[in-house]
């Protein structure tokens, strides 16, 4: 017997963590699902597994959701020609793709080979497999549909992905923009600026209020930057201290909520990726209550989470999901609206999926018109910025070469 140190979610999907007695990982696992409990991470108290020196498997980094995809994607097409799965695992880790899969993978096949079900497999390597896909791998399992549950793993894998990446991919360009504007006004006023208040400083040249204050500004930029420059690490360091509490998650969630425009566009992401998540689970025949605790680990902001908490509380007691989230300000109206004909239809699962599509539609219009009208207005703040700067600068140039 040894301890083991674990992290799970309980029966009401709330976040555990604690210490317990078990003859190995496996056993301290079972004795999590045995209370109700998913078990998130499990390893030896102690164990330097949380350190640089974890087995490659561990390091969930190193697998990636790219990986991911292209693992469940190459099983559920050899499951489905009729390799066994051992085999299909021995196929798989010959083409890997990466040394931590490759380590993954042979695990996985030890395991497998040893007598465990593929979902016992990946149970014991929570860091690699989140419960998402252990609850629909052992779903597929029950009902005889391993491969076909493998493939609605993977599209959901694929599309989830590629959504994350077409958000990331939108927010690119008015990023570097903006930071090509912030650069060139750094550059401007701490280089090119101070050169030429000190000629005409020299030069006793009588100057504009604009120019005046361009000037001065250009002079305090280069005289005091090291003070701005510690000024803004502070500030990093004190904003990073205070996210890093636990009590500050809720409160930046809601205020962010609370932003016209924004609010309604986090809450539309939020919604889509869980709509989207659940619809999956119950499509692959997975409970209703685990479902709903296993779809709250992909929300990641804590009012929302906290909603939905809730409202599965409020299904177990016999409530209608929909009614549950009713209440819910900050939760998109036309998906509970479809939840509530899924649920009368007998077609829940059906209607969230159809739901996710809509609101990952909405979100793609959204942004497409955000960023169309948001690159043309940085690119004109950054040539009014640029321009009273130069013009600064050489409305005084100009008036002393008249004079001459």
């Amino acid at each position: 017997m040894g301890a083991f140190r674990f992290n799970a979610l309980d029966d009401k999907g709330q976040p555990r963590e604690g210490v317990l007695e078990a003859a190995d990982v496996t056993a301290a696992a079972a004795q999590l699902q045995a209370r109700q409990w998913i078990p998130l991470d499990v390893q030896p108290a102690g164990s330097a597994l949380r350190g640089a020196r974890a087995p490659l498997w561990r390091r969930r980094s190193q697998i990636g959701n790219d990986l991911l995809v292209r693992f469940t994607d190459q099983l559920a097409t050899l499951l489905a020609a009729g390799q066994p799965i051992d085999r299909a695992l021995v196929i798989l880790q010959e083409s890997a793709g990466s040394e931590a899969m490759t380590a993954l993978v042979a695990e996985l096949r030890d395991d497998v080979r040893g007598g465990s079900t593929l979902s016992d497999a990946m149970s014991r390597h929570p860091r690699a497999f989140p419960p998402l896909l252990q609850g629909m791998v052992k779903a597929g399992e029950a009902g005889g549909a391993l491969p076909q549950a493998l493939r609605r793993l993977n599209e959901y894998l694929e599309r989830s992905t590629g959504f994350r990446r077409g958000l990331v991919n939108a927010a690119i360009y008015p990023a570097i923009l903006m930071a090509t504007v912030l650069m060139s006004m750094v550059f401007l006023l701490g280089y090119v600026v101070p050169q030429f208040a000190e000629m005409y400083a020299n030069l006793q040249a009588e100057l504009p209020w604009f120019s005046k204050a361009v000037l001065g500004l250009g002079m305090f930029v280069r005289r005091w930057w090291w003070l701005l420059l510690g000024l803004s690490m502070a500030a990093l360091f004190v904003l990073n201290l205070w996210l890093k509490q636990p009590a500050s998650k809720p409160v930046l969630d809601a205020w962010l909520l609370r932003r016209k425009g924004l609010g309604p566009l986090l809450g539309k992401i939020e919604a889509e990726r869980w709509l989207r998540t659940l619809g999956t689970l119950l499509e692959s025949g997975v409970p209703m209550m685990n479902a709903l605790r296993i779809g709250q680990g992909v929300l990641s902001n804590q009012v929302l989470t906290n909603a939905i908490r809730q409202a599965t509380e409020a299904v177990r007691g016999g409530a209608r999901l929909s009614d549950a989230l009713a209440s819910e300000p900050h939760f998109p109206r036309l998906p509970l609206q479809m939840m509530r004909v899924g649920e009368e239809a007998g077609e829940l699962d059906a209607l969230l999926l159809k739901a996710a599509d809509t609101l990952e539609h909405d979100i793609k219009r959204v942004l497409d018109r955000a960023m169309a009208a948001l690159v043309p207005v940085v690119t004109v703040v950054m040539f009014v910025l640029i321009g009273v700067v130069v013009m600064s600068i050489l409305v005084p140039l100009y008036d002393l070469t008249s004079v001459i």
